[in-house]
């Protein structure tokens, strides 16, 4: 009997022994899983430099949408994306087409980039900087694709517009580009190859919408025409590093234009050196047309715009700071120094020039 229950004993403690084993491994299998499935959904160790095209089909389920994010490497297990889709609420909302997205990434990136709008490879996005002049958008436009500059810068030149603004344009043959000034710096899409004119209407149409009638009503206040606020604001536009700068420089340049100014020209370099990027695209102009632009000869504002100025540099020429100054210069660090005698600017402009080590 003694030696019955020394087995019974024995085949006990062998047991627990084997739970505790197999207790052991199932939690070491567990925990492996575990991890596994947060490095998984957390996309660790992924590399946001390595992107690759993952092609959405329109109505596709998300099963099929895992199975081509595994083979592309974005994800690394399908079932697991397809439990997290589910319970995450991404089933249904996935935008098709091409989406550009990067190798082993956190799951809900991959669903967050999934539901924007798919890239279109028929469509390109065009970036128009502030104080970008006509051959400078008709460059960027054609680098694109979205059509060929000439026929772009021809379609302003010649074409008519819907619009409200427009018959406010003069048409000065001291002009260089008639519409300079009018199309609205943003960001654009457009479908490549397309009508340069369908192109140049929703610049300009975008900048009327810009022009709003308490804008409308400054100018009349301040007795501008549109198009010498647009002019002006082009010039403050290239001048300026800040909003703030454009308003202490539009501040300058209406003290220069007030009635009865002993300082009546601006003076503004910019009036000259846009002229190179005209030069760089190949855009011909006369002597008699780059001296009706240049405020160093030009009494008052230019014949027109030197650039296409943004929001910031239009509410600027409308509403200046109110200061005494006539004269400013910049810095290296980019700092405004401002005066109002010329002796007080040429200080400045020493003072501008030893930080440039001049």
């Amino acid at each position: 009997m003694e030696h019955l229950n020394k087995q019974t004993a024995g085949k006990k403690k062998k047991t627990l022994l084997i739970v505790a084993i197999a207790l052991a491994a199932l939690l070491l299998i567990a925990g492996g899983l575990g991890l596994y499935a947060a490095s998984e959904i957390g996309g660790w160790g992924g590399d946001d430099s390595q992107l690759v095209t993952v092609t959405v089909e329109k109505g596709v389920s998300t099963a099929a949408i895992a199975s081509a994010l595994k083979e592309e490497g974005v994800i690394g297990s399908k079932t697991l994306f397809r439990l997290y889709s589910k319970l995450n609420g991404g089933d249904g909302t996935y935008q098709f087409g091409n989406h550009e997205l990067p190798k082993k990434a956190a799951y809900k990136d991959v669903i967050a980039a999934l539901q924007q709008t798919a890239i279109n490879e028929n469509v390109a996005t065009v970036t128009i900087p502030e104080g970008y002049s006509l051959p400078q958008i008709a460059a960027a436009l054609e680098e694109a694709g979205v059509c060929k500059g000439d026929d772009f810068l021809q379609a302003l030149q010649t074409g008519r517009f819907e619009g409200s603004f427009e018959a406010e344009v003069s048409d000065s043959p001291l002009k260089i580009l008639k519409m300079e000034g009018y199309c609205f710096p943003d960001t654009y899409q457009f479908e490549k190859g397309s009508d340069p004119a369908a192109v140049a209407q929703t610049m300009l149409a975008h900048f009327d919408s810009q022009i709003t009638a308490e804008m409308r009503a400054r100018m009349d206040e301040l007795g501008m025409s549109l198009e010498e606020t647009v002019t002006l604001a082009s010039i403050i536009q290239k001048e300026s590093f800040t909003n703030e700068d454009m308003k202490q420089v539009s501040g300058v340049f209406h003290n220069r234009l007030a009635a009865g100014s002993s300082l009546p020209m601006l003076q503004s370099d910019v009036t000259i050196v846009f002229l190179r990027a005209y030069d760089a695209y190949g855009i011909p102009y006369t002597e008699e047309q780059s001296e009706a632009y240049n405020t160093y000869t030009v009494t008052g504002l230019p014949i027109g715009p030197v650039a296409c100025p943004g929001k910031a540099a239009l509410e600027a020429a409308l509403w200046p700071a109110s200061h005494d100054y006539y004269y400013f210069v910049t810095d290296a660090d980019n700092n405004y120094l401002y005066a109002k005698t010329y002796p007080e600017h040429q200080k400045n402009v020493a003072q501008a020039d030893a930080t440039r080590g001049k």
